[in-house]
């Protein structure tokens, strides 16, 4: 018997799916999808998402859609054969980027060929344009890997069934933050097979540069875009101030984002030097209630005495489970800030997170099964695993909690903060 094809049917993947669909559930505290009618049911599909927190990118888009998907991934990942086996049992396969030197991209044949093959038995395939992930309300330049696969698929079976490329939106509430918000946007399909008909020319690279205009202009109308240059943090900043205002859907935000960006832009073209002090204030804004440890959010609402007691109050009473979620989930919690203290790269520190949520949920679950059933009656047995389930996000939300308490209080004496933030809405407001 051959070895199994990536996109076949397996049954510990099908066991398994499930059970990290439940995770990446709990990871955060909301998530939202949109745009699920765009993903076109008559062809080969190619979902192609912005890449701006590592490997909980490719977890969003698992969970956004049941569908069974194929991914792709940096070939550096695979070197070792063990890791190999792993990725090929998730559905991951290696791209080979350019940096990678011409040899190895040579490899890209083989993996080529799978690609193609997957699409062909109506299996979807992932792979994120830009190659790299950045933490950024931004798009890096896309690479030619996705534009390939599809022009590949399309002069495979292009004749009898078109193949698209659909351009997906990942958004975050906070990149690092474990337990934040979600929302992935699918856009409208760019028709790979009718695309290349009204090209009418044979080159590969002058099918890919204007495929590649298009796919980048559809993926940026699908996020909260901003220009990454030397503006950038103090654009991004801007926004949040003058966001504070509205409270709606993971949606409405994004686009209330997006509508406050587009405000900043163009009072950029009327007013350049005035909006390049603005912006320069707002990035030492930031910067400052960082440094002070004050939360971008404690700017939301007057920060009163009434309202840091209530907030204190609420802390007290909540405490007893914050004590039992930190006991009942604690070799979790310990691995996980240990993880999380080692790992140099910011954006990875949610998917360790994850990972050993997940890892619980394997192996720390069970024992925890066991030793309840054996220590307990059977009905005080399943009472306490059901008090333990969300024990794990809960220990982060009630840190984000204090958090924010804290970040209050100390807004409370920083008044000439809360004067400066008035101060570049102001400013804002007049230019």
């Amino acid at each position: 018997m051959g070895r199994k094809k990536i996109y076949e049917k397996d049954l510990g993947y099908d066991i398994l799916r499930p059970i990290v669909d439940w995770n990446i559930f709990q990871s955060y505290r909301r998530i939202a999808v949109r745009g699920k009618e765009n993903i076109p049911s008559d062809g080969a599909v190619i979902l192609a998402p912005n890449h701006c927190n590592t490997l909980m990118d490719a977890l969003m888009i698992l969970r956004a859609d049941k569908h069974e998907t194929v991914f792709g991934a940096r070939a550096d990942m695979f070197k070792i054969k063990l890791i190999a086996k792993i990725m090929f049992f998730l559905r991951i396969l290696p791209m080979v980027r350019q940096r990678d030197g011409l040899r190895n991209v040579l490899k890209n044949k083989d993996t080529e060929e799978i690609i193609v093959e997957t699409l062909e038995h109506g299996v979807p395939f992932c792979i994120f344009p830009e190659g790299k992930h950045r933490a950024a309300h931004s798009l890096q330049m896309l690479g030619k890997g996705v534009f390939r696969a599809a022009l590949n698929a399309n002069s495979r079976f292009g004749d009898k069934k078109p193949v698209y490329i659909v351009p997906v939106g990942i958004e975050y509430g906070d990149y690092f933050r474990y337990h934040s918000t979600s929302l992935v946007t699918y856009g409208k399909a760019i028709n790979v097979t009718e695309f290349v008909k009204s090209l009418e020319v044979e080159n590969e690279a002058q099918m890919i540069e204007p495929m590649r205009k298009e796919l980048t202009k559809r993926m940026s109308e699908l996020i909260t875009y901003i220009d990454y240059n030397e503006d950038y943090d103090g654009k991004w900043a801007l926004t949040r101030l003058l966001a504070l205002r509205y409270r709606s859907t993971l949606e409405d935000q994004m686009k209330n984002n997006r509508r406050i960006i587009a405000e900043i832009e163009q009072k950029c073209e009327k007013d350049p030097e005035a909006m390049k002090e603005l912006l320069g204030k707002a990035e030492k804004f930031d910067k400052v209630r960082t440094r002070k440890g004050i939360s971008i959010y404690s700017f939301a609402a007057k920060s009163s005495l009434t309202r840091v007691l209530l907030k204190g109050l609420a802390a007290v009473a909540m405490l007893p489970a914050y004590i039992f979620s930190a006991m009942a989930s604690l070799p979790l919690i310990v691995i996980s800030t240990i993880l999380r203290k080692i790992i140099k790269d910011k954006a990875f520190k949610n998917t360790a997170t994850f990972g050993v949520r997940l890892a619980g949920c394997l192996i720390y679950g069970p024992i925890c099964i066991a030793l309840a059933f054996c220590l307990l009656p059977w009905y005080h047995a399943i009472f306490l695993l059901l008090l333990m389930i969300p024990t794990y996000p809960f220990f982060y939300d009630y840190n984000e909690f204090i958090r924010r308490f804290v970040s209050d209080i100390r807004l409370w004496f920083n008044g000439d903060l809360k004067k400066f933030k008035n101060e570049i809405i102001v400013t804002y407001k007049k230019l």
